[in-house]
């Protein structure tokens, strides 16, 4: 009897490192799809400060939404793809703001 009380120890405690090393597989995927998309909003905004923009409402919520989806993620409540969904709302929440702030360019018309 003694014998199968530390198995069980054992499986429930690789079982937990099993679903930590799941969750922390996100860890660099959520670092490298958020440092593609600030990359792709930099590019966008170019001479324009996003400084500008930065503090606006829209934008720290929308900052807020993939902060907590990354955290609904991580912790296994939802999937990877809710995530992706609100990377994608931050972005074109950025790309929005900048049409707001772009100076008009009256040689594109």
């Amino acid at each position: 009897m003694k014998r199968i009380v530390p198995l069980l120890g054992i499986g429930s405690q690789s079982k937990r490192v099993r679903r930590a090393t799941s969750r922390s597989r996100f860890v660099p995927q959520f670092r490298r799809e958020v440092c593609e998309a600030i990359n792709r909003i930099r590019a966008a905004y170019g001479p324009v400060p996003m400084k500008t923009v930065a503090d606006h409402p829209e934008v720290k919520a929308a900052e807020a939404t993939i902060e907590q989806a990354a955290r609904l993620v991580y912790s296994g409540l939802e999937n990877v793809d809710i995530w992706r969904g609100a990377l994608a709302v931050y972005e074109m929440t950025w790309m929005s703001a900048l049409k707001k702030v772009r100076p008009s360019d009256k040689s594109a018309a």
